[in-house]
Parts: structure tokens; C-alpha cells; sequence
């Protein structure tokens, strides 16, 4: 396997229409897990704009280069006034978030919904240990689980074994950590194939302090291993060929159809801390890739053309 930093082609920023980094006005304060950058990013390029700077993002022209799957939740009851024998009886989806192919029924104060099709997968849910999630998209079930993991999510002497299931079939198996509610942290649709970012337990010889990196799976392999990155997130497609945001050594970086694509920075954010919403990677119609990083104390605009690496 070709490593992510034997294959790297980055043009100088001279050359124009390829790479452009624009550097923000914007601070750690600002950037922060709760701000919102629907309303910030475009304050920001207007402020910079008026300063001279230029843009090839079209704010305005924007392509979808990944579908989320829909999470879904356990319908669960119990005997003895929820007391003893509970076991996962349906999935239920929220009522104003669910895969259009879904059909519904009764819907409870939360607004969680009973699915009523697909069929609900009983015997793959009701004999794993430790259920990580169920996910639809379409007319599919995804669910991700493990058959040796305790309650709180911590394997047992060591085992850390995790199994993906689309509907009744078994699609990927392999270790992962259970964070804060789950093993996974992203699961998409990207050029209508199923990825899953997960929690990969790199050495967990001291279960107090694991040592825990991103990985993704995707068509059949892993882009850590592919690659060899230390940590992968963000997977996306463009013209069918797909990227993701990598990290080697510290430092992160945009890996796009086998190359390295950007600078390094100290950081690409992906998501926020403790929720799952994305940071602004955006895609337009003319191939221009724009997202926010930092190196250093100074953060940046990024702006690269990925139809020029398909040339």
C-alpha cells in the first residue's frame, strides 16, 4: 500500500485555481462548539471580501457530497413494571427525521415513532450484549453491535470485537471503543455506499487512559490502514472519487483520490465537541472544496479545485 505521505501533490499558492488559503479575522473564542457557523462564515467572507480578499466558493452553489443516515431509536419493554425481562421489541424514528422510505405509526409525547417497515431485525438485535446503534437509510437497517462487550460499553479481558450488520447480513467486523454513547461517530452514505467513522482502540493496556484514534470503514477496508494515517474523518465523493480528512504525525490534512491535497494544519474541525453537527466543509458545483483551519494561533479559509487533481 501506497502511505498518504509518499503520494503527496500540493501546488505552490502562486499558482492560481488549485489551492488558496485566506487567512480569518476569527479567534479561539469565536470558533468554539457552539457557534454558529451558518451566520458566521458568511459575516466572515463578506468582512474579508471588503478587505480585498478573493473567493472562488460559491456560497450559493453547494453540493452534497455525503448523505447522514438516519439514527434510530429502541422501542424497548419490560415485565414487572419495567423492572425484569426487557428486550428491544421495534425501532422507532423521530417524527420529523426519518428516511423517507420508512413507513411510520404511532408516535409517543417525544415524537419518537414506531417503524412499521422495513421489518424490524429482532433476532440480530435481541442477541448482541452491546448494542452501539441502529441507523435506516432508504429501505435498510444498519445495525452496530457486539456479542462481548459489557453494559457500559468496555470489552471483556480485552475483547473489543464490534460487528455491523445491514439488515440481516454481517457487512464489517472490527475493534472499537465505546466513547461517550456509542462506538460510531459518523455514519453515512458516500457514492451510495455505507461508511462508518468509528472509535478505534489503538492500545488500551491501561483501560483508564486508552489510546483511541478515528478510523473509517468503508467499501470493505479501512482508511487508516490503507493509507497509513494515523486517524481518518470526514469521508466525501466528488465525481466518484472519494477523500477524507487524515492526520500523520500530528498534523491533518485533505487526502483526495490517492493524494494529499492541502497543507498541514493543526487543526481541521469536523464536527463539534460533544455533538454531532458539521463544520463547514463545503463542496460547490464547480469542484471548489472550502472549509475552516488552523495553524497555530491563526485560523484560515481553505479553498481547493479538486477537478484539477482529476485531470
Amino acid at each position: 500500500m501506497t502511505g498518504c505521505t509518499q503520494n503527496t501533490i500540493i501546488p505552490q499558492k502562486t499558482e492560481v485555481g488549485i489551492y488558496h488559503e485566506i487567512e480569518t479575522t476569527l479567534t479561539s473564542e469565536i470558533v468554539d462548539d457552539i457557534v454558529n457557523f451558518s451566520t458566521l462564515v458568511p459575516q466572515e467572507i463578506t468582512k474579508l471580501q471588503k478587505n480585498g480578499q478573493d473567493f472562488w466558493f460559491d456560497q450559493n452553489q453547494k453540493t452534497n457530497m455525503k448523505e447522514p443516515m438516519y439514527y434510530l431509536n429502541k422501542k424497548i419493554e419490560c415485565k414487572d413494571n419495567g423492572k425484569s425481562d426487557c428486550s428491544v421489541v421495534g425501532l422507532q424514528t423521530y417524527k420529523n427525521n426519518f428516511p423517507p422510505d420508512f413507513k411510520i405509526g404511532e408516535c409517543d409525547n417525544d415524537d419518537w415513532c414506531d417503524v412499521i417497515e422495513p421489518q424490524f431485525p429482532k433476532d440480530i438485535i435481541n442477541n448482541i450484549k452491546q448494542l452501539s446503534g441502529v441507523y435506516g437509510f432508504d429501505k435498510d437497517i444498519y445495525i452496530v453491535g457486539s456479542n462481548n462487550g459489557s453494559l457500559n460499553g468496555e470489552g471483556i479481558n480485552g475483547n473489543y470485537d464490534y460487528s455491523v450488520f445491514k439488515n440481516n447480513k454481517e457487512i464489517f467486523s472490527h475493534k472499537m471503543y465505546f466513547g461517550t454513547e456509542s462506538t460510531i461517530i459518523d455514519a453515512s452514505i458516500v457514492s451510495n455506499s455505507p461508511a462508518f467513522t468509528f472509535y478505534d482502540p489503538i492500545n488500551i493496556t491501561d483501560e483508564n487512559n486508552p489510546i483511541i484514534t478515528n478510523n473509517i470503514w468503508y467499501n470493505n477496508e479501512t482508511i487508516n490502514e490503507k493509507y497509513e494515517v494515523d486517524s481518518s474523518s470526514y469521508l466525501f465523493s466528488y465525481k466518484n472519487k472519494t477523500g477524507f480528512v487524515g492526520e500523520k504525525d500530528g498534523k491533518k490534512f485533505v487526502f483526495f483520490n490517492g493524494q494529499k491535497i492541502s497543507e498541514n494544519f493543526d487543526e481541521i474541525r469536523t464536527t463539534s465537541c460533544c455533538a454531532i453537527f458539521f463544520y463547514p466543509i463545503e463542496l460547490d458545483k464547480n469542484g471548489i472544496m472550502f472549509f475552516l483551519a488552523k495553524r497555530g494561533e491563526k485560523y484560515f479559509f481553505v479553498e481547493i479545485n479538486l477537478n484539477e487533481y482529476l485531470k
